[in-house]
């Protein structure tokens, strides 16, 4: 009885250990700054993660305004290790000078990359700033 439980127990373990990768539970801090352009592209001008490096850009895919909030498909490209894409989306409520990222896929070297992200901006929005976490 005892070692059968053992054996089912083991199993199980197994099957746990397949089903979770052990990334998927480590999420990294990072922050990064970028500047903008006018027409809806972004460059990384500082960053403490090599996945996002100086010179990364951010593309804005059709901002669209609601409530009245700045709403956006966002497209990352990287040169991190042969280069990468990810997408995401990004909101802006105007009122608050704050907003939020959200990225869940990724392709070449930004396969998996999930991230959870605030923005900000300093007072004459020259610099905005990305602080959250990823995994990749």
């Amino acid at each position: 009885m005892k070692r059968s439980l053992a054996v089912m127990l083991g199993a199980a373990a197994l099957v746990l250990a397949l089903a979770i990768p052990a990334s998927a539970a480590t999420r990294v801090p990072f922050s990064l700054t970028k500047t903008c352009d006018n027409l809806g592209t972004c460059t990384v001008t500082a960053s403490d993660t090599p996945v996002l490096p100086v010179g990364s850009t951010e593309t804005y895919l059709g901002p669209q305004f609601g409530d009245p909030v700045l709403s956006s498909r966002v497209l990352i490209t990287s040169s991190y290790a042969g280069g990468g894409t990810a997408t995401g989306h990004c909101t802006w409520p105007l009122r608050t000078a704050s907003g939020t990222c959200t990225f869940a896929q990724g392709t070449g070297s930004l396969a998996g990359f999930h991230a959870n992200l605030t923005v900000t901006t300093n007072a004459d929005f020259s610099f905005f700033f990305w602080d959250g976490t990823f995994q990749l």
